[in-house]
């Protein structure tokens, strides 16, 4: 290039980091410091700051009230369906219990009746005239209950 092409030399923004007193300072944190002293310096500015923080401050304050409500009302829910949930167990373990009882009782029932049959049948024995071979007596099918209740041969 010959001098008289040469152009002027012109100072760039961090072309001389050591002569700027801001050098070292991220280009965010300078703005931001430049935009609070322009707040500080003009009440009208902080008004509106002031009106904006408490906005965002009611903003969050309705937020945490809705996320109460609606935890609020999902606790009620959850108590409602525990409530269904233990009368429902409740009902169907008396069900059950009343079931029971009735089976116990059938069982005992049947109980008694065939120690009754036994009995009738033992008693009907000494005078029945069927044949024996062609009848299969209870000591052949070698039931030991029956076996405890018939007459000693």
């Amino acid at each position: 290039m010959m001098p008289t092409q040469m152009r002027d030399p012109v100072l760039q923004a961090g072309s001389l980091p050591s002569l700027s007193p801001l050098a070292g300072f991220p280009a965010s944190t300078l703005t931001e410091q430049l935009r609070l002293v322009e707040i500080n310096n003009n009440p009208e500015l902080q008004i509106t700051l002031s009106a904006v923080q408490q906005i965002k401050k009611s903003e969050g304050h309705m937020r945490r009230k809705r996320r109460r409500e609606k935890n609020k009302v999902a606790a009620a829910r959850c108590r409602n369906k525990k409530k269904e949930r233990t009368g429902y167990l409740q009902k169907e373990s008396e069900r059950l219990e009343l079931l029971n009882g009735e089976l116990k009782a059938q069982i005992e029932s049947l109980k008694k009746e065939k120690q009754h049959l036994v009995h009738m049948l033992n008693q009907h024995r000494p005078t029945c005239i069927v044949r024996r071979d062609s009848v299969q007596t209870p000591e052949k099918e070698q039931n030991p209950l029956l076996q405890q209740l018939s007459p000693a041969h």
